[in-house]
């Protein structure tokens, strides 16, 4: 068989194997990613500006369907590491992993960090669904923080 055959054969199976990122509008404070050898989808969000001592995440995303694809705020990359990143001087992050994830991720429609809206955007219209994920911490705290998951 040709090597023409093959290629398209190959960029076939990508496509259809591809999961879509929706467009967020908040590329200075949240991205998306994958983990465990690209088999976990999560969404990283970064805070505005470093040397705050107390955090109030916000989130809220849209899918579509009726099925909550969403887990729980926890802090990046792990409680350790996190805590290392502020006492450094860089600015906090913290995690949601996506679940069920077939052709495409949760739209972040809105992030707010400590009552600031950092960013937002439209929901999907029907049928979807809306997710909201919220998780208030102190600095000293991250390092014995518990790591909350949804049981999908």
């Amino acid at each position: 068989m040709s090597t023409t055959f093959w290629f398209y054969l190959y960029a076939c199976f990508i496509s259809v194997l591809a999961v879509y990122l929706p467009e967020h509008n908040c590329h200075s404070y949240f991205t998306y990613e994958t983990m465990e050898l690209e088999k976990t989808y999560i969404g990283v969000f970064t805070a505005h500006k470093s040397l705050l001592t107390s955090f109030y995440w916000e989130a809220e995303f849209s899918a579509r369907g009726s099925i909550d694809q969403v887990d729980y705020l926890n802090p990046y990359p792990d409680n350790q590491e996190c805590f290392k990143n502020i006492k450094r001087g860089n600015r906090a992050q913290m995690f949601v992993s996506f679940q069920n994830i077939t052709s495409e991720l949760p739209k972040l429609i809105s992030f707010k960090l400590n009552g600031e809206t950092l960013c937002s955007n439209e929901k999907y219209p029907p049928l979807s669904i809306t997710t909201r994920v919220a998780r208030r911490m102190a600095v000293d705290e991250i390092p014995i923080a518990l790591t909350f998951r949804k049981r999908f």
